[in-house]
């Protein structure tokens, strides 16, 4: 006689789902941990195991928030179509629609109006609002400007009429998005030769510089803002104004009132903004050890753009604590971009720093920043008469930019 099976009961169902819960939450957690140290591959990897979890116990709202956490790696990852796709997955969108596909000749009105309907059927769940968001800062980053301003304005007003949400970060992601389109009038501009058009993208330039500005200016000024966006609008908005003083700087003349009118106006923020930055530099240190690496390094690009050796100098210590940081982590990745960024502050150093960034970037196989260091010691070796070095690291550059492309690509199919 066959002895029988014990039975599972319904307490131990739901007291084994329970510990697959709290398993999930503790591997989520420790994947923002992992990120939050500049780990990006590691968190990517914690947090595709919390989502198989939430996939076993049927969580649609918990798996398209790990999914988010995914693409948070993703996009750190500099994967960004792959973000593309996996935020369209936990978004529960269409995915033959095409919505990531990069296509000249794809109907851009159909994936607007098809991202516009599905968002206004979108119930404001928070997860749900935060997947949007990722979906607008992943559809800027392949280039899809339209369709991200689509995204991020509708989530926006939808957001809007959540009680005690906080608007700081979709707004923060609408001004870049202008910010980007400001710089694809400005590239449109000096590829068009027809004066009648130049002066239309002309008026397109100003309008998006100085909306994008006033949307930094609105994040800045949201009461109880995060530290962290707060700090990142401010940073974003002191770029602009440097990129956008240097524009009108060229293209302005004495006969042109109009742009130079604009070009005092831009001028005089300039060392406000960079003050106020200075002001509050515990800000920088109050973010996430990566987070604050790529800040500080983002201010001192700035600082170095504005003709003062007193900022020139601050700008490379901010570099400096930027790489000392990346060494504590012992991040490749962090280590890169901070050698990359000291490359081009010293310049009688230059050569060592790059080949130093190099060096990092082929360690943490990130070919997005190989690329262009290969490419600034390309420029030094020509500089230098040395030619078939010089050819040899372009080579080396083109390589990596071709691979790029296919790593991206290939996460379409």
């Amino acid at each position: 006689m066959l002895a029988s099976q014990p039975s599972i009961t319904p307490a131990q169902t739901s007291s084994k789902k329970a510990q697959q819960h709290n398993q999930a939450q503790v591997l989520t957690q420790e994947g923002y941990k992992q990120l939050n140290l500049g780990q990006a591959i590691k968190a990517l990897e914690i947090w595709e195991k919390a989502t198989s979890i939430y996939r076993q116990l049927d969580n649609q709202e918990e798996i398209s928030g790990s999914l988010i956490d995914e693409s948070i790696a993703l996009q750190a990852l500099g994967a960004n179509l792959r973000t593309c796709h996996t935020l369209v997955e936990a978004l529960k969108l269409d995915k033959n629609a095409g919505i990531c596909t990069i296509a000249p000749a794809q109907s851009t009105e159909s994936i607007k109006q098809l991202l516009y309907t599905a968002i206004t059927k979108q119930k404001p769940i928070p997860v749900y609002l935060l997947g949007w968001r990722h979906l607008g800062e992943a559809l800027r980053q392949i280039g899809k400007l339209d369709e991200s301003k689509i995204v991020l304005k509708e989530t926006l007003s939808l957001t809007k009429r959540t009680p005690s949400a906080d608007i700081s970060g979709i707004l923060l992601s609408l001004g870049k998005v202008e910010q980007s389109i400001y710089k694809q009038a400005q590239n449109r501009y000096f590829q068009t030769e027809e004066p009648v058009f130049q002066r239309e993208i002309v008026n397109m330039v100003q309008y998006q510089a100085l909306n994008s500005l006033d949307i930094y200016q609105q994040v800045s000024d949201i009461p109880s803002i995060p530290i962290g966006v707060k700090l990142q609008a401010q940073l974003h908005r002191l770029s602009l104004l440097l990129d956008f003083d240097s524009w009108l700087a060229a293209e302005s003349n004495p006969r042109n009132t109009e742009l130079n009118n604009i070009r005092t106006k831009i001028n005089h923020q300039i060392q406000p903004a960079t003050t106020l930055i200075l002001n509050n530099s515990s800000a920088f240190y109050q973010l996430p050890a990566s987070n604050s690496i790529y800040a500080k390094l983002n201010f001192a690009k700035s600082l170095n753009k504005i003709a003062s050796k007193q900022l020139r100098s601050i700008a490379i210590e901010y570099a400096e604590e930027a790489l000392q940081t990346a060494k504590g982590l012992n991040n490749s990745r962090l280590k890169s971009d901070s050698f990359g960024t000291l490359g081009k502050l010293k310049p009688e150093q230059s050569l060592a720093y790059f080949q130093a960034a190099l060096s990092q970037a082929q360690l943490s196989q990130s070919s997005d920043l190989a690329y262009q260091w290969q490419q600034q010691l390309g420029d030094l070796y020509k500089k230098q008469g040395k030619y078939d070095t010089a050819l040899q690291a372009y080579s080396a550059a083109i390589d990596n930019v071709t691979y790029c492309i296919s790593f991206t690509s290939k996460f379409i199919l």
